[in-house]
């Protein structure tokens, strides 16, 4: 009998059953904002609409206009909000993210800068740690942030550049992104506010007694969010003959019927493994594109020796999942191709030092750069396991013992040392059989725990087997029925893992 490719994908994520066909997971996130209804709540509120005992005070304006309660016309605004970057240029020419927040540093964006609507003054603070979106404080507005982004997307004009179109506010996570300023900045709080990354061209100092007992404390409120899950299903029939079953029973005691069910849980495990893995290296994948526009940093591997001719070289376009998570098509909303950047080896002129073996041993080092790279931007830990090709895995084998520069690792050279092959620096490798020759993507991932952020395997049914008797022919047939969901739980959690790419043709 021929043996089933081997299933990884049940050892890379925790398993949570349900007990029913859908469920709610609970998330809590503290915000830069002191109102309970900060994307909507006044201004925004029309007159016509709006409470007149809250928003009217009984006072007139010299234009006839009731002056309404400041205070509660106040109360919605955040003090600060991020909003994503709409890409095109003045010229309506698209760009990557990566080129336009380049052009816009060098045109002096930078903590400070104010930024100007008709209905909003806002000054910039930096660029998200997690999704690079640039991030604004507030400083005067006449709207809220729901009636300023009615139509989706709002155009900012500053000194120094083009104007800037932002869609998509939200408010900003103060787990995620420290906002420098907000608890109190300079002697008399009016310093710019800074954002996640250190600044070696500011110092900062907090306000002095005075300003601070003469100013009200800014607030950060506690948001809970809840997400809906709701199971999918895959299914496989089986079917056999009268003869069969008869035949390989009587001549070699062969229980034909088990045979086919394990055929069916077979297929639908290599179904759910592949739905795992996939899933992963996507979210890998989203994680590195998302380094490399907020960071700057390049991670995948050119190991070729190329002459760079000042042609930028790309790796090949892999999936990334954007937007919600539909239940209902249990599908991501968006779901786009994104080929990262991939430099060419560099040569040092006069040195010859470089061999296969330093080579291969880049990416041992590319491993642990990744494992690192998931515990500062997760903030749960460092990475436990790698996923990549037998063609990587066996570039691992060949190198796992070079003594010259060693690096710690357990794996082993004997063939068919596969799923797994050992460890590297504590990583624990797995060999994906279903990836092909030339897919050499590395995954380097963090299982985590189970109340911890990540893709989770949630089983309704597992394996449910119907057996029938086929009218007309009365021969038996089997149903097999699995219903899941893998969800993505928490916030972020594509920060759990890191793929990148190895282009190592001629090794």
């Amino acid at each position: 009998m021929k043996v089933a490719a081997k299933t990884i994908g049940f050892e890379l994520v925790n398993t949570t059953p349900l007990a029913g066909p859908s469920g709610v997971l609970p998330y809590m996130d503290y915000v830069y904002s002191g109102s309970k209804q900060p994307y909507g709540a006044t201004p925004a509120h029309d007159a016509a609409s709006a409470n007149p005992a809250y928003v009217h005070s009984g006072r007139v304006d010299r234009e006839g206009v009731h002056a309404g309660n400041k205070a509660f016309q106040l109360y919605g605004l955040p003090a600060a909000f991020k909003a994503a970057l709409v890409l095109e240029s003045a010229s309506n020419a698209t760009k990557s993210a990566v080129v336009l927040k380049h052009q816009l540093e060098e045109a002096g964006l930078k903590a400070g800068v104010a930024l100007h609507n008709e209905n909003l003054d806002v000054e910039f603070v930096g660029w998200s740690r997690i999704d690079g979106d640039p991030m604004l404080k507030i400083v005067d507005g006449k709207q809220s942030l729901g009636e300023t982004f009615a139509n989706g997307e709002v155009e900012f004009t500053w000194e120094g550049g083009d104007p800037i179109k932002l869609k998509a506010p939200k408010l900003i996570s103060m787990l995620e992104d420290q906002l420098l300023g907000f608890a109190g900045a300079g002697e008399n709080d009016n310093d710019s506010w800074a954002g996640t990354y250190q600044d070696g061209t500011v110092l900062f100092e907090p306000m002095s007694r005075a300003t601070g007992e003469l100013t009200p404390a800014r607030q950060i409120s506690l948001q809970l969010f809840t997400k809906n899950i709701a199971v999918g299903t895959i299914q496989v029939a089986c079917a056999v003959t009268q003869e069969q079953v008869s035949d390989l029973q009587k001549q070699w005691g062969i229980d034909v019927l088990k045979i086919v069910e394990n055929a069916g849980v077979n297929e639908l495990s290599q179904t759910i493994n592949r739905h795992i893995t996939s899933r992963l290296f996507a979210l890998g994948w989203k994680n590195h594109a998302k380094m490399v526009e907020v960071e700057g940093l390049e991670a995948c591997l050119n190991m070729t020796f190329q002459e760079f001719d000042g042609t930028a070289l790309e790796t090949p376009a892999y999936a990334i999942p954007e937007g919600e998570f539909n239940n209902d098509t249990q599908t991501y909303t968006d779901i786009r191709n994104v080929a990262l950047p991939l430099l060419p080896m560099g040569v040092i002129k006069g040195a010859n030092f470089e061999n296969r073996d330093t080579l291969i041993k880049r990416i041992f080092t590319n491993i642990l750069a990744a494992s690192n790279w998931i515990q500062q931007r997760g903030r749960y830990g460092a990475a436990t396991f790698v996923v990549t090709n037998i063609r990587v895995a066996t570039l691992l084998q060949s190198d796992a013992h070079y003594s010259f520069s060693p690096v710690e690792n357990t794996v082993k050279q004997a063939a068919g040392q596969l799923y797994p092959i050992g460890t590297v620096c504590g990583l624990t490798v797995y060999v994906d059989p279903l990836m092909r020759a030339n897919d050499t993507r590395v995954l380097v991932g963090r299982k985590g725990g189970k109340d911890e952020p990540g893709t989770h395997f949630c089983p309704y049914i597992m394996a449910e087997v119907v057996r029938i008797i086929a009218e007309g022919t009365m021969a038996p047939k089997l149903m097999i029925k699995s219903r899941y969901a893998l969800v993505d739980a928490g916030f972020y959690p594509e920060t759990q893992y890191l793929t990148f790419f190895v282009d190592c043709r001629g090794l």
